[in-house]
């Protein structure tokens, strides 16, 4: 994406986010991932502040780490999917 100008890039990004928050806003969590939660929070709530600072950093980062994973898939994705309009496009244009 080096090529494309940042304000294109940019819009990516914040499509990126949109769509980021509408799917964690639609997610239905499974009984077990209720139950994983659930242990997680007690874990940490029968910690010393200190290690719950570490954990809720710990978490913090990993979810940072995600969403970059995330972002990163989606920035392939519409590469992807640029590539096979062009030729669509370039066809068209020259009949």
């Amino acid at each position: 994406m080096t090529n494309w100008p940042d304000w294109f890039q940019e819009a990516l990004r914040q499509r990126f986010y949109e769509l980021e928050l509408a799917s964690e806003q639609q997610a239905s969590y499974s009984l077990e991932d209720v139950h994983l939660f659930t242990q997680m929070d007690q874990f940490k709530m029968n910690q010393n502040k200190d290690i719950q600072q570490l954990l809720s950093e710990w978490e913090e980062a990993i979810g940072y780490q995600l969403s970059q994973d995330k972002q990163s898939i989606y920035m392939e994705g519409v590469k992807d999917g640029i590539r096979l309009i062009l030729p669509v496009i370039h066809s068209t244009n020259i009949r």
